[in-house]
Order: structure tokens, then C-alpha cells, then sequence
């Protein structure tokens, strides 16, 4: 495995072209559309330089690259720098809920298990390597990764997280069978009450709802205005989100919003937020039901995100999706 140093924001273009033509299969790991790698293809992507560029700023990040003998990037690692009790750490980038490795499996015939590990070992490896020396370091990696042993034996500490993912929505009879009781009273409710649109053009009304909901519980919104726009701008000139709103049937005024990521194989909640006077109109549980239906007609699996809160949680699990574990790796270097 040939070492290469961690790239700078100039050669993020090299990264986004080895990235841009891999395999869509998930190679290398569990559960559906999982399994070994068999034949060679890519693991799961990792935030595209796009995306790091609108939420990082151009020199706010910096990506890790492996390559083989042959000079091919086979393993990239990007990941955002910030400051923090004026130390420098590393961690997640703003609206950010996955970041970690992505790695280009050898294309082999032959290739077995042991040969798919030993592959993960030297790669994630050599761009733990790379590393800057920080204070702290905290990324989540995607539900398919499944092997964190490299960063283990580096000294990094693993914390399990889950989320609500829907692999298939291909039967919404069968979805919507398996909701909660109480979740068809409060669509029936919200239906009653609130009106739905989407208008992609309304991203900064589902921003303020968000803010309003952080605030009604008393905690700061972690991201700016500016940041949202940006990613907004980028996800939109690519044709990647959707924002839906709920109005109220009375008033006319919003009630509920939410923005969904999407690309051509799956998708993920991004943003949802309520007007706290409108609390009681279970809006927001129609806006997840129309990004089902949404997600169900473009054949794209639907992540929930965001899953870990106890109440959150409690109104996720009610939808029926799979709850499905990921990991957070974190060290402290002191």
C-alpha cells in the first residue's frame, strides 16, 4: 500500500473524480443491499467535496488518500477542522451526519473475506496516518461500515448510535400497516388541521422552524443561516432536496417544515422543525409521511437521522422502520 500524504483543499477535484465513478453497490457491508464485496466495488460514499465546500468553507477541510502500487486512490478520508477551547480538533461538519472512510475494493474474483479485512486493515491504516495531531477527534461513520478495528488499535473508543432507516419502500400498504396506533390519530389529526406544499423555494421558513423548535426546548441551533444556504445552494443546483411545508387550514400560517437530501439511491432527513403554537396539530408527522410517499416514488431508502433523542426516538420507532446501528469514533489526545 503506498503511503500518500493528506491532500489540501487544491486537489479536492482529485478526490471528487476517484469518488464520482464508484460502483453504487454498497460493498462491504451487512444487511440489505450489503454483503462481501465479492467481485471489488466501492464502500459507502463519503461526503462529496461539494457538500464539505458548502459547509466547511473552501479551506475548512481536508481529505486523507490511500493508493495502491499502481497510483489508484483505493481509500479516502476527508474531515473538517475547527476549533474548540482554542484547541484545534476534528470533527463533524455542520449538518453533517456521517462523515468517515470510503474505500475502493480491488476488483478480484478471488477476493475472500480475509482478503476484504486485511484490504480495511491496511487502508483505514494508512489514513489514520495521515491525521493531524488533535486535541480531539469525533466522526460518525455510516450504518455500513461495520469494521472500526484499525481505529481500536489506534486508540480511538467506539460509541454504538442507531437511527431509523427504511431500506424499501416499494409497499406503502405494507408501510403504513406497520404504524403505531397513535401515529394513524395524529395524521388523521394533522390532516384535519394543516394543508401540505412543497416549495423547494421555502428552505429559510424550514430553517426558522427548526431554530423555534431548538429554542423551545432552550438549546442553540448548531449551524448558522449561512451555512444551511450555502448546502441549500449546492443540493439544490443538483437537483438533491426537497422542502415541504404544513400550513395551518385557519390562519394560512406555517405550522411544520421539513427539507429532505436525496441523491438516486436514497435519502435523509435533513431538517424538520415546528411552530410551537401549532404543536398540537402533529404536523410534522404528515411532513415524514409525505417523504415516505416521496421516497417511495423515486425507489430511494429514507434515513430518519437524528434518532438517539428519547422523545425523538419514541416518535421515529413509530413509523415501523428498521432501527439500525452506527458507529461514533472518537480519541482524545492529551
Amino acid at each position: 500500500m503506498a503511503r500518500t500524504k493528506a491532500r489540501p483543499k487544491t486537489n479536492a477535484i482529485h478526490f471528487q473524480k476517484h469518488t464520482r465513478g464508484a460502483p453504487a453497490r454498497r460493498a462491504g457491508c451487512s444487511g440489505p443491499g450489503g454483503g462481501p464485496p465479492g467481485r471489488g466495488g466501492a464502500g459507502p460514499p463519503a461526503p462529496p467535496p461539494w457538500w464539505l465546500d458548502a459547509v466547511c468553507g473552501p479551506n475548512g477541510w481536508k481529505v486523507a488518500l490511500a493508493s495502491d502500487k499502481g497510483g489508484d486512490i483505493v481509500g479516502a478520508l476527508p474531515y473538517h477542522i475547527a476549533r474548540r477551547w482554542g484547541l484545534k480538533v476534528i470533527q463533524l461538519p455542520p449538518l453533517t451526519t456521517y462523515a468517515g472512510p470510503w474505500l475502493r475494493y480491488p476488483q478480484s474474483v478471488d477476493f475472500k473475506e480475509t482478503s476484504r479485512l486485511s484490504f480495511e486493515k491496511k487502508v483505514m491504516a494508512d489514513l489514520i496516518r495521515q491525521l493531524p495531531r488533535t486535541v480531539f477527534f469525533k466522526q460518525n461513520f455510516r450504518p455500513e461500515i461495520t469494521n472500526w478495528l484499525p481505529f481500536h488499535w489506534e486508540g480511538f473508543r467506539q460509541t454504538t448510535r442507531y437511527t431509523y432507516i427504511f431500506e424499501k419502500l416499494n409497499d406503502l400498504e405494507k408501510i403504513t400497516a406497520g404504524f403505531k396506533n397513535t401515529l394513524r390519530s395524529d395524521l388523521k389529526k394533522a390532516a384535519q388541521c394543516t394543508e401540505l406544499r412543497r416549495d423547494d423555494e421555502a428552505w429559510s421558513m424550514v430553517f426558522e422552524l427548526n431554530k423555534r423548535s431548538f429554542q423551545r426546548k432552550g438549546r442553540r441551533q448548531p449551524y448558522s443561516l449561512e451555512t444551511f444556504k450555502n448546502l441549500h445552494l449546492a443540493l439544490n443546483q443538483r437537483n438533491q432536496s426537497a422542502s415541504f411545508i404544513a400550513y395551518d387550514k385557519t390562519s394560512g400560517k406555517p405550522s411544520a417544515g421539513f427539507y429532505l437530501v436525496f441523491d438516486e439511491r436514497q435519502a435523509a432527513v435533513l431538517l424538520t422543525g415546528t411552530e410551537p403554537a401549532f404543536k398540537s396539530q402533529c404536523a410534522i408527522y404528515s411532513l415524514f409521511m409525505e417523504a415516505i410517499r416521496f421516497c417511495a416514488e423515486r425507489a430511494l431508502s429514507l434515513d430518519f437521522e437524528g434518532s438517539m433523542d428519547k422523545q425523538i426516538e419514541q416518535s421515529f420507532r413509530a413509523f415501523g422502520a428498521r432501527l439500525v446501528p452506527y458507529f461514533q469514533i472518537t480519541r482524545w489526545c492529551v
